[in-house]
């Protein structure tokens, strides 16, 4: 029988809180967007400089500042809150912290900062046979479900349980007649990642006669063959003995010239998580085919950035001289990723683009690299932005502070970023500024922050203020973020709030939870609380989640979804969601449909 470690499970339970929190509920795949609520997309101009396109703004999933508010954030695409939305995961490290501290979800009294005076040891009340004998079967028997979206998320969860006997459930399901299904069980075989796996994307990614007949299909839809090469990059992450087979694999496709990229884009990315320096040699030869489209280049020049090899620094630079936004934009990311504080070089090609660059984008995108890029004359740039430059810029230069802070060079500038923030009013700034001196954890703001939680404006400024206690560990202000918890007239609120009491560690969120799932009165309040639920994964939540799944007459399919994606996440053996490393300093405006479709799963 299978017997996961239990303080793996427990903290797996608790960690993608953030994820799914800061995102509206499901929408395809039983998963739910990163971004904020804004179209990501919306690049006033997504090809050549000075080109036209898109209007910013325009109606979207997600769940942060809505484009268009005006000031500090930007208006739409350039707002700070679509970087964090796809960056979250790796800052936030959810079960990484419930690894290091363990709970015991039953006793209610329990507080979490006298514990630690009292230097007490506790544990999660989580059985193994919870997932035995309860959550496998209750995702079994929503693969029969007659919503596609339940259908998807209940593969993708059986994925993230990884138990090798449930590959003959996943592979019935690439028959299912719904393309969604299909596609979130070719993602699933990635996560499970075993020798089979391996074999049968392979099939599908080359739209073989083999993957045809198992899948019922005259022909493969591009998407499908796209996830089948993300799969393909999860699994080789899993299994590094197999790693520069399937890079040969996806390079191979990467050559493939088609009149929709999708195919090749997803292999570009899947090579960036991969990280083998194998697939350098195919990744350059394509960004110097001049045939292929800017989209391509810009997300091969980031796979760059991602494998690490200072050797692709030439071309990263070379990247600056495209007249695509797009490419310059992955240029920005991938020098934040490769170059170093010594990198003079680099660090002026940001500063340049920082002065003169012709877009608002890109020039947010570089005080992050800055900051991730470190040394004293980046910190000069972010200090000297942080003083005396436009407000929205500055939430990028707070962020960039935070990444040299988190460089553990020596070097913190929370107390300057303290005094920027106490000045800000309105708008999203101040919240931009609050996840920055949480990720620097300046516990002299605490009390700031937690003034600023309890705030009756803004919903969005009250819950980065509130993550941003968590991140901190401020224990002692856990009851102002509690109370945010039962604010059922502020769902966003109601999800920050759970993120924030996962990040430290506080059990009292799960009968609040389970009293909001009780009484909730709408489709949206109900799922919310099912995906907070799931990521706290107390063993109390699971019960609930497999009625409101199983309630087919009396609750919306799409509660029942999350509840199904949440029970997967319950049961996830991963410390970081499963497709963290395609989020993680993606170029989220360079777009194509399988892209932004895979964006929306957790």
């Amino acid at each position: 029988m299978f017997r996961p470690n239990p303080g793996v499970v427990a903290s797996v339970v608790l960690i993608n809180l953030l994820l799914s929190l800061v995102a509206n509920p499901a929408f395809a795949h039983g998963g739910s967007y990163r971004g904020p609520r804004g179209n990501p997309g919306g690049d006033p101009s997504p090809g050549p400089l000075g080109g036209p396109g898109a209007t910013p703004g325009g109606a979207g999933p997600g769940g942060g500042t809505t484009p268009g508010r005006g000031g500090g954030g930007g208006t739409g695409y350039e707002r700070w809150e679509n970087w964090w939305g796809f960056n979250q995961d790796p800052y936030l490290q959810l079960k990484s912290h419930l690894l290091a501290r363990s709970l015991n979800t039953e006793n209610q009294d329990y507080s979490l900062g006298k514990a630690d005076e009292r230097n007490e040891k506790t544990t999660i009340n989580f059985r193994n046979e919870l997932l035995e004998e309860k959550i496998v079967p209750a995702l079994t028997e929503a693969l029969r479900d007659s919503f596609f979206d339940v259908r998807a998320a209940a593969v993708i969860g059986l994925g993230k349980v990884g138990r090798p006997s449930d590959l003959p459930l996943l592979m019935r399901s690439l028959s299912d007649e719904n393309k969604r299904v299909r596609e979130s069980t070719a993602l699933a075989l990635g996560i499970l990642g075993n020798e089979e796996s391996i074999l049968i994307l392979t099939e599908i990614l080359n739209n073989t006669a083999t993957a045809r007949r198992v899948l019922g299909r005259s022909e493969i839809l591009t998407r499908t063959r796209a996830f089948a090469a993300v799969g393909l990059g999860l699994s080789g992450v899993r299994n590094p003995h197999r790693s520069d087979e399937i890079v040969s694999i996806l390079t191979k496709t990467l050559r493939v010239d088609e009149s929709q990229e999708d195919v090749a884009v997803c292999s570009a990315l899947a090579l960036g998580v991969m990280k083998n320096e194998r697939a350098l040699p195919s990744l350059i030869q394509t960004f110097r085919d001049g045939s292929r489209s800017d989209i391509l280049h810009a997300h091969v020049v980031v796979a760059l950035g991602k494998i690490g090899n200072p050797a692709a620094l030439p071309l990263v630079h070379e990247a600056f001289r495209s007249k695509s936004h797009h490419v310059v934009r992955s240029g920005i990311i991938a020098l934040g990723l490769l170059a170093h504080s010594a990198d003079s070089y680099s660090v002026k090609l940001l500063e340049n683009w920082l002065q003169k660059g012709p877009e608002s984008l890109g020039k947010g995108w570089a005080l992050v690299s800055l900051g991730k890029i470190g040394g004293p004359q980046a910190r000069k740039t972010l200090l000297h932005v942080l003083a005396t430059d436009q407000k929205w810029r500055k939430t990028y230069a707070a962020l960039g502070l935070a990444q040299i802070a988190l460089k553990n060079e020596g070097v913190s500038d929370a107390a300057r970023v303290h005094r920027v923030f106490q000045d800000l009013k309105g708008d999203s700034a101040p919240a931009a500024f609050s996840i920055a001196l949480g990720l620097m954890k300046y516990k002299p703001a605490a009390a700031d922050l937690a003034a600023l939680a309890r705030d009756k404006g803004d919903p969005d400024m009250r819950g980065y203020s509130a993550i941003a206690l968590g991140l901190m560990g401020a224990h002692e202000h856990s009851h102002v973020i509690r109370e945010l918890l039962t604010e059922r007239r502020e769902p966003i609120v109601q999800r920050f709030a759970a993120t924030a009491l996962g990040l430290l560690g506080d059990p009292t969120a799960v009968p609040l939870l389970l009293d909001l799932l009780r009484n909730a009165k709408t489709e949206y309040a109900m799922s919310s609380a099912a995906n907070a639920l799931g990521q706290i994964g107390d063993d109390r939540a699971v019960d609930p989640l497999i009625r409101i799944l199983r309630d087919r007459a009396g609750t919306p399919d799409l509660a029942r979804a999350n509840a199904t994606t949440a029970l997967g996440v319950v049961g996830d053996r991963n410390l970081l969601p499963p497709f963290h490393g395609f989020a993680t300093d993606v170029n989220y405006v360079a777009q194509v449909d399988a892209l932004n479709e895979l964006l929306t799963i957790r």
